[in-house]
Parts: structure tokens; C-alpha cells; sequence
């Protein structure tokens, strides 16, 4: 059964530091298949941060939080430049304890003259 979430941003938000707060909502087509955990949304953002940001496109690593039973992989798939500064698309696939169905996200973000990455 596929569960409306309630605050999508809280997840995007979560994988992606920025300036907005995180229930600011991004409308109500986004579904998931998993609920994610803060311990997972902790995994995820230390492993784009860790093994994806500022790599190669194609880059992909994998998280798993034996707690939740939870797991993915985050890949970059591409790199692009807006007004001068690097952009990545980033896939996430988040895959929940029984390994189907999983979610899949592409999320692009920008990053900003103070350092921090916004999604754009």
C-alpha cells in the first residue's frame, strides 16, 4: 500500500541542508514505500556528503541502518552549472526492511556562496 507522506520536505530537506525550514511542503504528489527513520535521514545526509558531493557523475554509494532495517543507495547521476555554481542530480533509492517496493527520488541541488547545497 503506498502511504501519503505527510511531510515530504522533512525527507528532501533532510537529505539536503538549506535555508527553508524543513515543513515547508512540497506539495502532495510525493509517496513513499518507506518510512524513513532521523537515524536513517542521518545515514543518507553523512553518506551524499561523505562519498557524493563533489565527485564524479556516476558515483554511487550505499547506506544501511541495521536498526530500522532500511537501506539505499545514493548515486550521482549528473553535473551541471546555474549562474556559475555546480549543481548535482542526485538519485536516492531508499529501500525498506522486506527489499520491495523501494522508494526512488531524483533531487537537484545547487550549490550556494556560503557553502550550504539548496534544492533547485
Amino acid at each position: 500500500m503506498r502511504l501519503v507522506l505527510k511531510y515530504a520536505s522533512l525527507i528532501a530537506l533532510s537529505l539536503i541542508p538549506t535555508t527553508l525550514h524543513a515543513q515547508t511542503p512540497l506539495g502532495p504528489s510525493w509517496e513513499t514505500y518507506v518510512t524513513l527513520t532521523r537515524a536513517d535521514l542521518d545515514m543518507i545526509r553523512a553518506t551524499v556528503f561523505d562519498q557524493i558531493r563533489g565527485k564524479k557523475r556516476g558515483t554511487a554509494a550505499n547506506w544501511a541502518n541495521p536498526e530500522s532495517g532500511n537501506s539505499g543507495t545514493i548515486t550521482l547521476l549528473n553535473i551541471s552549472s546555474r549562474n556559475g555554481r555546480r549543481c548535482e542530480q542526485i538519485e536516492y533509492r531508499n529501500i525498506p526492511p522486506n527489499k520491495t517496493p523501494f522508494d526512488r527520488f531524483v533531487l537537484t541541488s545547487c550549490l550556494q556562496p556560503d557553502g550550504s547545497w539548496k534544492l533547485s
